[in-house]
């Protein structure tokens, strides 16, 4: 390739990263411990996002962020391009019994144009399927991500 096709394409790359505006999530008081909720700060990076004129991406970093409950509404958003880029882990409580019935654990609603990359999404789900497996009447339904 020629110096002048890498010197363009270097030129077309940076406009484009000019234009994204980034949001981590630990900007917003995620913490990636395992330990501590970071449903708020996931919210606020969400929010933020959306309030953007221009494509806007949420950065999740490396680590374990817990997740108690998240409902991602795009009803509201000005951006119509979010992308989520998850290096790490989102973790659902390991007490089932924190959500207990609620109907979601993470919920995407109303949302036009958002791509999700990378991560993982533990349920923990091991200690409800064992309730469920032994016959209890006193598990909930459990939750799910949509």
């Amino acid at each position: 390739m020629s110096p002048l096709a890498i010197f363009f394409l270097f030129l077309i790359h940076s406009s484009l990263a000019a234009n994204t505006n980034i949001y981590n999530v630990q900007n917003y008081g995620a913490k990636s411990d395992g330990k501590t909720d970071s449903s708020k700060a996931f919210l606020s990076a969400w929010a933020a996002a959306c309030a953007s004129n221009t494509p806007a991406t949420i950065n999740v970093p490396s680590g374990k962020y817990l997740i108690h409950n998240a409902n991602f509404n795009g009803q509201t958003c000005k951006s119509k391009a979010i992308t989520i880029h998850i290096d790490g882990t989102l973790l659902a409580p390991s007490d089932y019994n924190v959500i207990g019935n609620d109907e979601n654990w993470i919920k995407f609603e109303k949302v036009n144009g958002v791509s999700i990359y990378g991560g993982t999404f533990d349920g923990q789900g091991a200690a409800l399927w064992a309730c469920k497996n032994s016959n209890s009447k006193n598990c909930p339904d459990g939750t799910t991500v949509r």
